[in-house]
């Protein structure tokens, strides 16, 4: 027999729910999600198990074909000996700088980060006028030894692991830093009172408690090399070594659109096996809890006659991977032709002036600001209401929207701008910046979430419940008093997805067409057509808006975030 209440209990709920009116605002923010991530990349899915209109594997069979198993197999080396090099260098240079008395620890850690905050294509470009066969390091050294011809240049697959390991190195080092700051040091001091040396207390007890960190940071490296595509792009195909991400880029210029997606789909599976041994290795933390409740701030370990040496060796570490790079962008492009000899005579301002009155420049910038802006504000619109359902209102199925946002987080952006293409291209919007706008929504909204989710959730609930009590409704609850004290955050969230919009190329270049160029691709193009001081010139005018930009995210988030 039916008993009324237990029916109309859950019926009032329901109703309750829907004369909510945030409701609706969750429904169309469900609606965009599926039509800005789940569509796109379904049909990525989709299309690379279809041949001629019916389901097959065949376009596997050719991705994973002797003369296309390459590609995959240098993605996978190249990436793994890069985390390989960031977790060595970064554990080490973490200690020191942490758990030692070296002098100077706030500069050289200021340049450790730098090449992080650096594109990957710029640090390509330095590097190469680094240890290109004109190089300003290399020719001198040859024209020392007395050695016509380098045996060695940065156009080989160890150029291209070398560059991004400086590059993705400060991954590891700011997560291994990060973990020894908050480490309670009270097994270490046990230790030591039991007699035990430093470097067996270092051994036996500090890198276990951090290896979670340790190998989270290389985790992360190699998600970034596995998905980067400008640093093997100008070091690589010279010397014709093709990575996934380079081999996507040339598929698609023959135009072989099913190889493409389905190596694609070979480029999501190792990001995702990647992001889930990163989960696999933070299960249990219990088992490697580093903060405990009475927290010893032990004294730093004194290295004695080793100090000066080990200062000198992570400040020359720190000055070659950050200071070098730009000095070589700012020397090529005052420099009147790549090569010139290193004198006053040689140096002009010519470059500079010309890129100003380039219209290409002029418009790809308006292009990086208009894309940029829009993509920021877009994907802090649509983040802060996913965020506020699933964090504030709690409301049902809000949880299913906040993980699909973060799901292109683990999406390499080759695959994005793919996935954006078969989405959107036959609708009109080929060679469009409404694509590239498209591919940016969906690349970073993981970061505009996971921004307005910490900030949400540090307002203590009493506030919106006085609110209410007084008479406001929910929406004049969240526009009163949640959207003013929430402000920072978004505002700082909104750089964070700004700063890297602006300068983006790996799916702008796959994007663009004639008068859509953004300012990554036209720095790209110019390097790869050989105006290499205009290129440099245009390089050292973004890198001077980006650390700037830093500044202000700084400055706005109180040092929480930027470097």
């Amino acid at each position: 027999m039916t008993v009324p209440g237990q029916v109309a209990a859950p019926l009032a709920a329901r109703v309750r729910l829907w004369s909510d009116p945030r409701v609706p605002g969750v429904v169309a923010a469900a609606v965009l999600l599926a039509a800005i991530v789940v569509y796109p990349l379904a049909l990525v899915l989709v299309r690379s198990l279809k041949v001629d209109g019916a389901w097959s594997l065949a376009t596997y069979a050719r991705a994973v074909s002797p003369d296309n198993l390459r590609p995959l197999w240098n993605t996978i080396w190249t990436a793994a000996l890069t985390s390989l090099l960031a977790m060595v260098a970064g554990t080490i240079l973490a200690f020191l700088l942490v758990r030692t008395d070296l002098p100077g620890r706030r500069g050289i850690r200021t340049l450790l980060t730098l090449p992080y905050a650096i594109p990957p294509f710029f640090g390509a470009i330095a590097w190469a006028q680094l240890l290109g066969p004109q190089g300003y390091l290399l020719r001198p050294l040859l024209n020392l030894l007395g050695i016509a011809q380098a045996p060695w240049t940065i156009y080989t697959p160890s150029g291209v692991v070398a560059v991004m390991a400086i590059h993705f190195f400060p991954l590891v080092f700011l997560t291994v830093a990060a973990a020894l700051e908050r480490m309670d040091v009270s097994l270490e001091e046990a230790a030591r009172t039991s007699g035990a040396g430093t470097l067996r207390v270092m051994l036996h007890i500090t890198i276990p408690l951090v290896l979670p960190a340790i190998l989270a940071g290389g985790v992360l490296t190699f998600m970034g090399a596995v998905a980067n595509f400008g640093i093997p792009a100008l070091l690589g195909l010279r010397a014709r070594f093709f990575v996934l991400t380079t081999s996507i880029y040339a598929a698609l210029n023959l135009p072989d659109f099913s190889l493409a997606t389905a190596m694609s789909m070979l480029l999501v599976v190792i990001s995702v096996g990647a992001l889930g041994l990163q989960r696999w290795i933070q299960r249990g933390e219990g088992r490697f809890a580093v903060i405990a409740g009475k927290a010893i701030h032990p004294q730093p370990l004194r290295l004695g006659a080793w100090r000066w040496p080990a200062f000198a060796v992570a400040a020359t570490f720190g000055m070659v991977i950050a200071v070098l790079p730009i000095a070589a962008l700012l020397l090529t492009s005052f420099l009147r032709y790549y090569g010139a000899p290193l004198e006053l005579a040689s140096l002009t301002t010519r470059h500079y002036r010309y890129i100003l009155g380039l219209e290409q420049v002029r418009r790809a910038a308006i292009n990086s600001v208009f894309l940029a802006s829009a993509a920021a504000t877009l994907c802090m619109g649509l983040g802060t209401a996913i965020s506020y359902a699933h964090t504030r209102a709690r409301i049902s199925g809000s949880g299913v929207l906040d993980a699909i946002g973060t799901l292109p987080y683990a999406i390499p952006h080759t695959v994005i701008a793919i996935a954006v293409l078969l989405a959107w291209a036959r609708a009109g919007l080929y060679g469009t910046l409404t694509i590239i706008l498209l591919a940016y929504l969906l690349a970073y909204l993981p970061f505009s979430l996971r921004t307005t989710s910490a900030t949400l959730q540090q307002i203590h609930g009493s506030l919106e419940e006085a609110g209410r009590v007084s008479g406001a409704g929910p929406l004049r609850t969240f526009r009163d008093i949640v959207l003013p004290l929430a402000k920072p955050g978004m505002l700082a969230g909104w750089i964070l997805v700004f700063m890297p919009a602006s300068r983006e190329l790996t799916m702008s270049i796959l994007l663009f067409s004639l008068r859509t160029e953004t300012i990554g691709v036209t720095i790209f193009n110019m390097q790869d057509a050989g105006y290499t001081q205009i290129a440099a010139a245009l390089s050292v005018v973004v890198l001077v808006a980006i650390l700037a930009g830093n500044l202000l995210v700084r400055r706005v988030s109180r040092g929480q975030l930027g470097f």
